[in-house]
């Protein structure tokens, strides 16, 4: 009876991430707020290595950049794809790796198959929908990481070692905030299992590897960030806001989801799940609450530091539960936290699905644009009307030269860790903050180097900053639903 129940839900899980695939593959422009400036690194890193660009003497090649392993891993699948289709496959694959590295360490732990399930909403959360690419894949590949240092310490093999050194590495070069935080999750699990300091000693060295990695990025000068600055080095959040966030954002970085958070914190014990006796487990949840807690909001130039934790919390939290075979009502509770967890990826799949419909007069536009045209984006709408992830549209000027082989601004070539990074000499007017201050196009002095300008708005009174700018002699060339495309008369 057991052997049948496990292979229906089986069949159910794997039927559930091979949906969710076929909803991401169906979208056409995801809705994820970076998702178009790292589109528009990868194709201008194709022409580039090709002889192709035409925007070379703007910008220089950054190969000590930690995002490598994304950017190079989607390059490969754009060598047979447009950029639009490969960025469905490649975010598709980041997905099954992450739900089959969270169902690894599971399987390596021994915990409840609801580690594996609760995976498959995790990974459309706050990352996801603020479009961080690099983040996304460089988490799946540090829960590998994380895992192999399990099977390290517990079988302590030399070879193994020469692994670990090589998955670090390749962990530092997808994503270095996620390379800092499954080294310290993993180092903290080694000591804690060693606890003696002579046998701790063979661990070191490949430690000691990864620290000067570290070292290395972090003594990286950055030649750009000098002409341009957020008001602050550093910020925090309150610990009220993190515990407000620590529950939204496992789900979204938008939309609080108050409830579907409380039932899944509370559900193990419902359902009746028991706290595991193995204390190892209880290490990545404690690993990941002092991160969460100690780390803040924006440094360097960089925002958003803790709350790219949150796609792991659920999936550490389960971690800590036993299942309980016997429970009386066993298929009955799964059968709630079945629903719980698809009543997540319905809204998800709802936004993949509105943002198609919504991004048609984009895709209608961009497709009579000339190529290879230097572009600036002044999205005044933000915000779709159907979507449920506000800012979806911030940087879709940044499609034009994804699609279309040419340059747009405002450009994630600003900042430190891109691939395609505009050289001090280069810099334009155009500095980060301008794609949330689209009104700052009144005060621009360089408008005429634009060929176009992309305008997201509702009707046409954002004429009036046009006409009160050195943009002036621009006209609209083309207009579709709430986007305007100006050019020079």
């Amino acid at each position: 009876m057991k052997i049948k129940s496990l292979h229906w839900k089986s069949i159910l899980f794997y039927l559930t991430v091979v949906i969710t695939v076929f909803m991401i593959m169906n979208g056409t422009y995801l809705p994820m707020v970076d998702l178009p400036q790292h589109a528009a690194q990868v194709a201008t890193l194709d022409d580039l290595l090709k002889n192709q660009s035409i925007w070379g003497h703007l910008v220089e090649t950054n190969f000590k950049t930690p995002y490598l392993v994304g950017y190079f891993s989607w390059l490969f699948i754009y060598q047979f794809f447009d950029i639009l289709t490969s960025s469905k496959i490649f975010i598709s694959i980041i997905f099954l790796i992450f739900v089959y590295a969270f169902d690894r360490l599971r399987k390596t732990l021994n915990a409840s198959a609801l580690v594996s399930w609760i995976a498959i909403p995790s990974f459309f959360g706050f990352c996801y929908e603020w479009g961080f690419v690099t983040f996304l894949l460089a988490t799946a590949i540090g829960l590998l990481f994380f895992t192999a240092n399990i099977k390290w310490v517990n079988q302590r093999k030399k070879y193994q070692s020469i692994f670990i050194i090589l998955l670090g590495i390749f962990l530092f070069f997808s994503h270095v905030l996620s390379f800092v935080f499954f080294c310290l999750l993993s180092f903290v699990y080694i000591a804690v299992n060693v606890k003696s300091i002579k046998p701790l000693l063979n661990f070191i060295p490949a430690y000691f590897i990864f620290f000067l990695l570290l070292v290395f990025y972090l003594t990286r000068a950055d030649s750009l960030s000098v002409h341009y600055s957020y008001g602050a080095d550093v910020k925090f959040h309150s610990l009220l806001e993190k515990i407000k966030n620590l529950v939204v954002y496992p789900w979204s970085g938008f939309n609080a989801q108050y409830l579907e958070s409380l039932f899944l914190i509370l559900v193990p014990f419902l359902a009746g799940y028991k706290l595991s006796n193995n204390v190892p487990r209880f290490i990545p949840l404690i690993v990941f609450l002092f991160v969460w807690l100690s780390l803040p909001h924006f440094l360097y130039n960089t925002f958003f530091i803790y709350e790219r934790y949150s796609i792991l919390f659920f999936g550490f939290y389960y971690l800590i539960f036993d299942e309980e075979t016997e429970f009386k009502y066993h298929n009955f509770s799964f059968a709630i936290i079945f629903v719980l967890i698809a009543s997540l990826l319905v809204n998800d799949y709802k936004s993949i699905i509105f943002a198609k419909k919504e991004t048609q007069d984009f895709e209608a536009i961009i497709e009579k644009l000339p190529i290879k045209k230097r572009v600036l984006g002044a999205v005044f709408e933000p915000t779709g009307a159907s979507i449920g992830i506000p800012f979806t549209y911030v940087h879709f000027a940044s499609w034009y030269q994804a699609q279309k082989q040419g340059w747009s601004d405002f450009n994630f070539a600003w900042f430190h860790p891109q691939i395609i990074r505009y050289t001090s000499a280069t810099v334009p007017e155009v500095k980060p903050n301008f794609e949330w201050m689209p009104h700052q196009l009144q005060k621009l002095e360089t408008c005429q180097n634009y060929d176009l300008i992309f305008i997201r708005a509702y009707d046409a009174s954002f004429s009036y900053v046009v006409l009160n700018s050195q943009c002036k002699n621009y006209k609209i060339i083309a207009q579709q639903g709430a986007w305007f495309v100006l050019s020079k008369n």
